[in-house]
């Protein structure tokens, strides 16, 4: 029997303390039915906690991305081990060979035309839990041959997302810095060139009419990345690409870490716990790496103590790019970002994304359970956000909500995404474009679930910059929604002051590993 290992990038610890807003999004029990054959079919059960759908405002709901890795196994390996390369792999888009059976609430699904995952969601308004149900899945792939055994080790991943429908919203709040004009992105100019006048903010070049400016519908991950998500797409990588994503060197990669493990982000700073636990061997054999925030030997790596749930920081722009393409999803838009935040909500100057000027400050000086899935602020408040605690680091993503709290409580968006505002900065595609070549970015560039051999992204249109590597640096990129070490002013939905040029960290931005700066993706 081949591995067969399953990854919610939500997974939530069975022990809770108290009434939590986490998912605890859980995939388990996967079986390959037909092993050895061509197109496998996958079954898996599959649950998640505070799903929701409503026919009234906001008009959404939330679902779960799913998608799968698989890796060819040589021949006579004991235990199916394999240090070969994992791939992404495409689904079989037919009705005949997908199917959701079991629980009290009707679960349905969306096929998505590139195949490089499928979206569960609900079929009925409701709120609650899910019951635990069984997804079958089939992939697209042959039968291995000639060294390789006849089947694949399989690991399938989840994102909880939230779907965000098409329409009408107001952008800027002609107020907040480097803001956007006060304009209506509707349906009679978002599929038109946007000239620098007509948008404002800074912008010297035009938007050209395919760019995503937030009035079509999309799905956004609901939570920034976490680091137990970002500890699984690492176990994914080859050498090369890991020490890509991570900066260590051959030595600190090839040596053998002990059994504290080695801190892989300015050794544990700032609340980040991902660690290098077992060594690779250059370039054959890849690195282990896990969450160890509550450290290892007194606590065993990935325990339920150890951050999975807390943001991932440290992240540069190339990085979080990576993570997209090898997620099959692809970068958020500045646009988008507002839409978000304040759906079709009239502007309100120096709102936040939960649509009010209220703050209550969470830091992590102040948690109930640190570093569990339970670990919540000491603090309450309406718009509880983490912000402006400079030796700090982020929180558990979500920790602000729970089963009773309302929008403004929970400092939640429009349509629920949670730490739109505070916790770490969002990488979003947009900039003021200074040379011209940047906002080429379309909703049809995509992912493809595959890294370079190097470990970079290689999806069309997702520049990292205007022009070239040279003397000038132009961003195509800025950061939105302030993170827990700034100012109360950069949490404001139509704050820019990270717009350009240069990401506001100088002209190596995108290779900066900055500890309050993470991100997430949409499709």
């Amino acid at each position: 029997m081949k591995k067969l290992q399953l990854f919610s990038l939500w997974i939530v610890a069975l022990l809770v303390v108290g009434e939590l807003g986490a998912s605890n999004l859980r995939i388990f029990n996967l079986v390959n039915t037909n092993p050895g054959s061509v197109n496998p079919i996958l079954q898996f059960n599959l649950a998640w906690d505070n799903c929701w759908r409503t026919s009234l405002a906001p008009n959404n709901y939330d679902g779960v991305w799913l998608f799968v890795k698989y890796q060819a196994v040589p021949k006579g390996t004991p235990s199916c081990q394999s240090y070969l390369e994992w791939h992404h792999a495409k689904m079989l888009n037919t009705a005949a060979d997908f199917s959701i059976s079991g629980g009290a609430i009707p679960l349905t699904y969306s096929f998505v035309s590139d195949s490089m995952g499928i979206f569960i969601y609900p079929a009925i308004d409701t709120t609650g839990n899910t019951d635990t149900v069984t997804v079958q899945i089939r992939v697209k792939l042959p039968v291995p041959t000639g060294l390789y055994d006849n089947k694949y080790n399989f690991k399938v991943f989840g994102i909880e997302m939230v779907y965000i429908p098409t329409g009408a919203f107001q952008l800027g709040d002609g107020s907040s810095t480097n803001r956007f004009n006060s304009i209506t992105v509707d349906n009679t100019n978002y599929n038109t060139l946007w000239t620098p006048a007509f948008i404002g903010g800074g912008v010297v070049n035009n938007i050209a009419p395919g760019f995503p400016k937030g009035y079509e519908s999309f799905w956004v991950m609901k939570y920034e990345l976490t680091q137990v998500q970002w500890v699984e797409f690492l176990n994914t990588l080859t050498y090369t690409q890991q020490k890509a994503r991570t900066g260590l060197t051959d030595a600190q990669m090839t040596n053998n870490p002990g059994v504290t493990g080695l801190c892989v982000y300015s050794g544990c700073a700032n609340r980040n716990g991902v660690k290098l636990i077992t060594p690779g061997i250059n370039p054959s054999r890849p690195a282990t790496f896990a969450c160890d925030f509550s450290s290892a030997p007194s606590d065993p790596f990935n325990s339920q103590n150890d951050g999975q749930h807390i943001a991932m920081n440290f992240l540069s722009a190339e990085d979080l790019l990576a993570y997209l393409d090898w997620a099959a999803l692809r970068p958020m838009t500045v646009f988008e970002y507002e839409k978000i935040c304040r759906g079709p909500a009239a502007r309100v100057a120096n709102e936040y994304a939960w649509g009010t000027t209220d703050l209550t400050q969470a830091s992590s000086q102040f948690l109930f359970y640190p570093g569990t899935a339970a670990e919540v602020s000491q603090v309450f408040g309406n718009g509880l956000c983490a912000y402006n605690y400079p030796s700090g680091g982020p929180l558990r993503v979500g920790f602000s909500a729970t089963a009773t709290t309302n929008r403004v409580q929970s400092g939640s968006s429009y349509y629920g995404v949670q730490q739109m505002s505070g916790n770490v900065w969002e990488i979003v595609m947009g900039g003021i474009n200074r040379v011209g070549n940047g906002y080429k970015l379309t909703k049809f560039n995509l992912g493809n679930g595959e890294l370079t051999s190097s470990g970079l992204f290689d999806v069309p249109n997702w520049d990292l910059y205007d022009g070239v590597y040279s003397s000038q640096y132009y961003w195509n990129w800025e950061r939105k929604g302030g993170a827990f070490n700034t100012a109360a002013s950069t949490l404001q939905v139509s704050d820019r002051s990270l717009n350009a040029p240069n990401y506001g960290d100088g002209n190596t931005a995108s290779y900066s590993r900055l500890s309050n700066t993470g991100g997430r993706g949409v499709r």
